[in-house]
C-alpha cells in the first residue's frame, strides 16, 4: 500500500476495479511495452520492425470481450506476416489466422482497422495454423 493510500476515502477504493478487470490496450515491440497507445506509438512500432532483428509489433485489447483481441506482425524476406489471434475465452482460441506477404501499406492498414474498430475484417478466410 502506498503512502497516497491512507489518504483515499475506504469507500473510493471499493469503486476501483483491479487493473486486470479493467479493458485497455498494449503495444509490445519486445523492446518496449506501451499501455493505451496512441496510433502515432503503433505506425512507428510498425516502421522499426527490421528483419534482421527478429523485431515484432503486437497489439492486444485486453478485457474487452472481443473474438479476437490480439494481432501482430514480423517482416521476413518476403515481406510482413500478420496474424489475428482469437481470445483465450473463445472456442478459437489457440489458433493462428496468418496472412503472409505482405507489403507496409497493407499491414499498416490492417493494425489501423483494428485499433479504430477492434476487430480483423475477414480473418477467418486467413490461413490457419494451432499454437496448442
Amino acid at each position: 500500500m502506498g503512502i497516497m493510500d491512507f489518504f483515499k476515502n475506504e469507500d473510493d477504493q471499493d469503486n476501483i476495479k483491479p487493473k486486470s478487470e479493467e479493458p485497455y490496450s498494449e503495444l509490445s515491440t519486445g523492446l518496449d511495452d506501451f499501455e493505451n497507445p496512441s496510433w502515432q506509438q503503433i505506425e512507428s512500432a510498425l516502421s522499426d520492425i527490421d528483419v534482421a532483428e527478429d523485431s515484432f509489433t503486437t497489439l492486444s485489447f485486453i478485457n474487452y470481450g472481443l473474438e479476437v483481441d490480439t494481432i501482430q506482425c514480423v517482416k521476413t524476406e518476403e515481406g510482413y506476416t500478420f496474424e489475428a489471434l482469437p481470445a483465450m475465452e473463445t472456442n478459437e482460441y489457440g489458433k493462428i489466422y496468418h496472412l503472409d506477404k505482405l507489403d507496409y501499406e497493407e499491414v499498416l492498414r490492417r493494425f489501423e482497422e483494428f485499433f479504430e474498430t477492434q476487430e480483423v475484417s475477414g480473418y477467418k478466410a486467413f490461413q490457419k495454423d494451432s499454437f496448442e
